[in-house]
């Protein structure tokens, strides 16, 4: 900033002083170029002419040099040399002979020499070179001449001349400028005379005319005589403006003095602080007359002003007919020539919109701080009678009525209660009253209200409802006098306050929520593990204090898995929803049923005396399970398998117990399923074993450990009264094995349900059917005709998603005829999920192989499906086989079944013969084929090749 301030103290103030130093800097910078470039060109040809005058010196003297070297004459060389550096460039001149002989001359003084700069002298030293030239005469060669130039002589010559070029140049760029600076000033002269434009006050008072015109001289700028010309018609256009001009303001203050009476309120007041004048504003206001008005104090209408010299502003209220006005008053005081006050201008201005205005975003933001208050109540998570009191409190302080009041409306017998209520006696809380509780029930607690507060107190009112997410929780409602109108703004903040009390009642519903998550099962309704493991705690410790027995059962249902795999996860739920149901009807009051998870279910029994007092419990609950389930329109059958424990013998905490009656229930169904089980210290060896074999089970088909045996079906023959077979082995049925390490071959008894329950069927079963392909292609290699395997599928098999597909890979990679397949399903595989056995089972029938129906009669026993499935054999079960022919109600289903099978035109193979009255019988009967003990054994592969290659013929 200081440098800016020096910088522009350099600058000249006037006109004339700028436009000279612009004109100075100009001529001088032109001047320095120009002698800078002139000052190079004279120093460039100073040196080339200099180089060029001693070369020609020294051609000269060295011809003079020549002649005395030849004759030996070396004064003569010395004189040449001598009258050479007079007025020459050089200051040294040298001779040089052949011997060794040197001859030097020094150039003489000249006195009065200008001195050069040192670097002038040094940069012409760097310019020039000695010279040197040989001196030879008819050939032979007679020394060397050197000149060495003067750089001091030379740069005296050139820093004369630029003295003398710069005393020149200063001295025309001098008379340039002085000469330019009077023209200047004589041309500017006319623009200072337009000075008269300053008419000062004096010059005003004393009339002089600040409008006239200034003369322009002959010698005068053309640019300069434009200016004077323009500032004389500006002044001639500005005497025309200045009456017109005054009018103007004339006018607009008459003007303002009307917007002013029309936007203010005004008065005059003299000294006294009494009214003189009034305008029409400060008489619509008052609502007094004019001449009552003049001669009154002004502190009657608006105190708090006292006279003075000073400007005083404030807020005063103003009284009128329709109540006070508010308004912002300005007393200004009006001053004579002498200082002292002449009078008062009063301008009011009505706030009172304004007032209203802030009021309301005080009112505003105090309900804005009540609601805050409720805000942060609600978020304490406290109880929610302390929170519905805090509201109709704040409902009172925040609307300025005296009562208010929450209903809650109970939907179901369309009434309500008072939960909360402030300025009502406390009688009208909890005592319900008929009521529409709905949207549309305001005017119904309107009147409640005015029923206990009386017209006087609850004449006006308005209500907000509490809307929960899912449901109408109430209303909270304020009531005040008849004359009350309430606002928008008002009932916002009533709205706001309901919001809030509906988050707060949304909050504890998900809270409670969450709380019987926590204990009971969301699909059933019952209690969960965590619920069940509290409630046999609570049993326990109640049957150690009556010295009783307190008792478990586990509950898991049989072939649930086949279901929820057949009919989908839909059809599972409902029918865990409807076991559930049927488990309540089972037990007592006081017993507890719950979930575990999946289809395991639990009943606790509190109150035994003894542990079989469970037993009839578990017989009605076995019962009830057997019955069947309707499920997507059709009837299902599962059962169920339980396990029962008692405190304190099968176990001394809940986790021990739980685990026996577990134990107990896995007994159940390794025992037929269907039955309940009373737990035994040894079932506990029965279980380890059970774990153990389901390890093993995960590694034998790994291990390779499982294997096929084959049991012969075999043609009957037509014979009559002697039991015949006619030697046709008409297949094989696929029976699966595990050869354990230690144990040998295992039961399928011990194995096949594990398989099912894991899950491990699938994997074994596809081995299965590989298997069984890979044994037809060897029996192929060696055999003309090869009867067919028959294999037994799963219903998780049946149910796989894209079965048929998988098999028909398997069968393309072995390489063998499908026709040579065959499948066995039950009736209960294929009734589970209808539709999708006859897609699956069509799949399998159009790629060429056979379909059967095994155990016919003990499942659904339904004939529909018969015609539906593309089925080409049905097998009867050995539980009819097994008393025939003594059985005659046996002998009758098996006649019935072998007459319906012909009929549509379906084979008939006997299982479980194991006796020739057994073959008798169904060859009496008509039966088609026949497998069992009788027959054969299931065999090893390498086994079945006399079977293959021969007959069988047995007798009765």
């Amino acid at each position: 900033m200081l440098d800016t301030i020096d910088r522009m103290r350099l600058v000249p103030r006037s006109l004339a002083g700028r436009v000279i130093a612009l004109f100075g800097l100009v001529i001088i910078s032109f001047a320095c170029v120009g002698l800078g470039m002139f000052y190079r060109l004279q120093f460039l040809q100073h040196i080339d002419e200099t180089q060029d005058n001693a070369i020609t010196l020294i051609e000269v003297a060295a011809q003079a040099v020549e002649d005395g070297a030849l004759i030996g004459d070396y004064d003569t060389v010395d004189r040449t040399l001598a009258r050479m550096m007079v007025r020459s460039p050089f200051k040294r001149a040298t001779f040089i002979d052949l011997g060794g002989g040197v001859i030097t001359i020094e150039a003489p003084f000249e006195p009065g020499a200008t001195p050069a700069p040192g670097w002038l002298a040094r940069r012409i030293g760097g310019e020039l070179v000695d010279i040197n030239r040989v001196v030879s005469a008819g050939g032979k060669d007679y020394g060397v001449l050197r000149l060495a130039f003067d750089e001091r002589k030379l740069a005296a010559q050139l820093w004369a001349l630029v003295l003398q070029t710069v005393s020149l140049t200063a001295v025309a760029v001098a008379l340039a400028l002085v000469l330019s600076r009077w023209l200047l000033a004589r041309w500017l002269h006319n623009l200072g005379r337009l000075r008269f434009y300053e008419a000062d006050d004096d010059a005003a008072d004393g009339g002089a005319d600040i409008f006239s015109s200034e003369a322009v001289g002959s010698d005068t700028p053309l640019e300069i005589r434009e200016a004077i010309q323009a500032v004389n018609r500006s002044a001639a256009s500005m005497r025309d403006q200045y009456g017109q001009r005054i009018d103007t303001l004339m006018h607009s203050l008459v003007q303002h003095k009307s917007a002013l009476d029309q936007a203010a309120i005004v008065c005059e007041v003299d000294r006294d602080g009494r009214v003189t004048a009034v305008n029409e504003q400060f008489v619509r206001q008052s609502g007094v007359a004019r001449e009552q008005l003049v001669g009154s104090a002004l502190s009657r209408l608006g105190g708090g002003w006292t006279a003075s010299n000073l400007v005083w502003r404030g807020e005063v209220a103003v009284p009128a007919p329709g109540g006070e006005h508010h308004c912002w008053r300005t007393i200004v005081p009006i001053v004579d020539h002498a200082g002292g006050v002449e009078k008062y201008i009063c301008i009011d201005f009505d706030i009172s919109e304004r007032k209203q205005f802030e009021d309301a975003i005080v009112r505003s933001a105090m309900r804005q701080g009540l609601l805050a208050r409720l805000g942060r109540k609600a978020l304490e998570a406290g109880p929610l009678q302390e929170l519905f009191d805090m509201a109709t409190l704040l409902a009172c302080d925040g609307l300025e009525v005296r009562h208010a009041v929450l209903f809650g409306f109970d939907l179901e017998d369309g009434s309500a209660a008072a939960r909360a209520a402030s300025g009502f006696p406390p009688g009208v809380l909890k005592a319900p009253f008929p009521h529409l509780a709905g949207p549309a029930s305001s005017d119904r607690l309107g009147a409640w209200s005015v029923r206990v507060l009386g017209p006087d107190h609850a004449g006006s009112g308005i209500e907000a409802f509490v809307v929960c997410s899912d449901r109408l929780y109430g209303a909270l409602g304020v009531y005040a006098p008849a004359q009350r109108t309430f606002q928008e703004d008002e009932e916002a903040f009533l709205n706001s306050l309901a919001n809030i009390l509906a988050s707060a009642v949304e909050r504890e519903d998900a809270k409670n929520r969450l709380t019987w998550l926590a204990q009971f099962d969301t699909l059933t309704g019952l209690p969960n593990r965590r619920r069940l493991a509290a409630c046999l705690e609570d049993a326990i410790a109640g049957a150690a204090q009556r010295d009783g027995r307190a008792g478990v059962m586990f509950i898991d249902l049989d072939r649930f898995k086949s279901v929820n795999d057949m009919l989908g996860h839909s059809a599972g739920d409902a029918l865990l929803v409807q076991a559930g149901r049927r488990l309540q009807d089972c037990v007592g009051a006081h017993d507890v049923v719950a979930r575990l998870g999946g289809d395991e279910f639990a009943v606790v029994l509190p109150a035994l005396v003894a542990a079989t007092e469970a037993e009839p419990v578990a017989r009605r609950i076995v019962d009830a399970l057997a019955q069947p389930f309707t499920l997507q329109g059709q009837q299902l059958f599962v059962s169920a398998s339980v396990g029962i424990a008692a405190w304190p013998d099968d176990g001394a905490d809940a986790d021990t117990l739980l685990k026996s009656a577990d134990t107990a229930m896995y007994s159940a169904k390794n025992s037929g399923r269907n039955n309940y089980q009373f737990y035994v210290p040894e079932m506990n060896a029965d279980a380890a074993l059970r774990l153990q074999t389901e390890h093993q089970l995960h590694l034998a088909l790994e291990r390779g450990e499982f294997e096929l045996h084959y049991q012969p079906k075999v043609r009957l023959g037509s014979g009559h009264g002697a039991g015949s077979l006619n030697g046709a082995v008409t297949g094989f049925e696929a029976l699966l094995r595990w050869r354990h390490p230690q144990r040998g071959l295992v039961a399928p008894v011990e194995f096949m349900s594990i398989l099912e329950e894991t899950g491990m069927i699938l994997a074994v079963g596809e081995w299965v059917i590989g298997e069984a392909c890979r044994q037809l292609r060897t029996w192929s290699a060696v055999l003309q005709e090869v009867p067919p395997v028959a294999i037994n599928l799963s219903a998780r098999q049946l149910g796989q998603a894209g079965f048929a597909e998988t098999v028909r890979a398997i069968v393309a990679a072995a390489g063998v005829d499908p026709r040579l397949l065959e499948f066995e399903l039950t009736e209960s595989m294929l009734m589970a999920d209808p539709e999708s056995a006859v897609t699956i089972l069509q799949c399998l029938k159009a790629q060429g192989m056979r379909l059967s129906v095994d155990d016919f009669g003990t499942g659904y026993s339904s004939l529909a499906y018969l015609k539906r499935f593309p089925l080409d054999a049905l097998k009867i079960d050995r539980t009819f086989v097994r008393d025939l022919p003594a059985d005659s109600d046996d002998a009758a289903i098996t006649k019935a079944v072998i007459s319906l099978a012909h009929s549509l035109h379906l084979r008939v193979v006997a299982e479980g013969v194991e006796t020739a009255a057994h073959l008798r019988a169904l060859q009496a009967y008509g039966c088609d084929e026949i497998q069992g003990y009788y027959i054969s054994r299931p065999l090893p592969a390498q086994a079945c090749a006399g079977w293959l290659t021969q007959g069988a013929e047995l007798a009765a």
